[in-house]
């Protein structure tokens, strides 16, 4: 095993400050395990962190979408061999004591680190996580769409673990970008009787177009159709029964508001990126819709998902449009910002 590895570094405070640095490789302390990491996945939230948009704790190597391979044991580990294939869940440092954490709920810790983000991730050839935190990736399952596993595991928790969607549901999905498209996935699992999907004239293109390809029953162009009055049409003028929004814009945030019936429910997924959203409030009150604010993933959400892609349930992999190197990461976050990319995954 070599001494140094090169690392996708995000350096200081302030837009860009990102760089390929060559960094030791980390070694595991007790209850720890060393992990080969075989495919990263560029996230929005690396994006926002480029550019300084995303809390975060620099000096940090970026990545928390991961897959690979257990390389070394810390002392303690108990459950785990080498040469394990394993992803890992992203809530490290969690303190024990506040509410969430005594609740069942740790992952909305605030004192949380994930990886990436508070500390070191997985822009690297090595990662180091907890023993406690690994899932195993089924046989059947490439590194590739394992290591889409948490974003597909924070939608399933958000969608079916926290808002309900379930069989015989109406959906409509605000924003086809990679947590659209896999509400979209999720949804069908869950058994959702129909899927819309709205998004801007620069998605139609291509997530648009993929939308439809993963099974969306309508597509809609925010600014040319009428969202709201499709969605009425389409369900014998009642509306969604849940309305999912994964774009942040204003205009997504109405459209999602105002498709859903009355007693509907609303998920929201997406952050503005300015902290604040205009909502018609006095509308969803008369509607008395549910509305649930949603983050980050359960240990159950994650082994539905990991039981999908055993059963090819769950298409991840169909969202890949590009796979780079490491040393060509600041291609993948361009194809990204100029919509040309869906989901970029890097081999380190």
């Amino acid at each position: 095993m070599p001494n140094t590895m090169p690392a996708v570094v995000k350096t200081g405070r302030g837009v860009g400050l990102v760089e390929l640095q060559e960094k030791p490789v980390p070694v595991p302390g007790p209850g720890e395990v060393l992990i080969r990491v075989r495919s990263v996945s560029v996230c929005g939230s690396d994006l926002h962190i480029y550019h300084d948009a995303h809390p975060y704790s620099p000096p940090m190597i970026l990545g928390h979408e991961f897959s690979g391979e257990i390389a070394a044991l810390g002392p303690g580990v108990a459950s785990r061999s080498e040469g394990d294939r394993v992803v890992s869940e992203t809530r490290t440092h969690t303190c024990g004591r506040c509410i969430p954490c005594i609740t069942g709920f740790p992952q909305c810790c605030t004192e949380k680190r994930p990886p990436g983000i508070g500390r070191d991730g997985a822009y690297a050839p090595y990662v180091v996580m907890p023993e406690e935190l690994l899932h195993s990736i089924p046989p059947s399952v490439g590194f590739d769409e394992a290591c889409l596993a948490e974003p597909a595991a924070v939608v399933m928790h958000s969608l079916v673990e926290r808002v309900g969607i379930g069989a015989g549901d109406s959906v409509l999905i605000t924003g086809p970008g990679p947590i659209g498209l896999l509400s979209l996935m999720v949804a069908r699992a869950a058994g959702a009787a129909s899927v819309a999907v709205s998004g801007t004239r620069r998605s139609r293109s291509l997530k648009l177009a993929m939308a439809r390809d993963l099974g969306a029953d309508h597509t809609f162009v925010s600014g040319e159709d009428d969202v709201p009055s499709r969605m009425k049409e389409i369900s014998g003028g009642q509306g969604a029964d849940v309305a999912v929004e994964c774009a942040g814009s204003t205009a997504a945030i109405f459209d999602c508001f105002r498709s859903v019936r009355r007693l509907g429910r609303i998920g929201v997924l997406a952050i503005t990126g300015g902290g604040e959203a205009t909502v018609p409030w006095d509308e969803m009150v008369f509607r008395a819709a549910r509305l649930t604010f949603c983050f980050s993933s359960s240990w159950t959400a994650w082994e539905r998902v990991l039981a999908l892609l055993a059963r090819k349930a769950l298409p991840l992999e169909s969202i890949i449009t590009h796979r780079l190197p490491l040393e060509n990461w600041l291609d993948g976050f361009e194809a990204l910002e100029q919509g040309r990319a869906v989901k970029v995954i890097m081999h380190p």
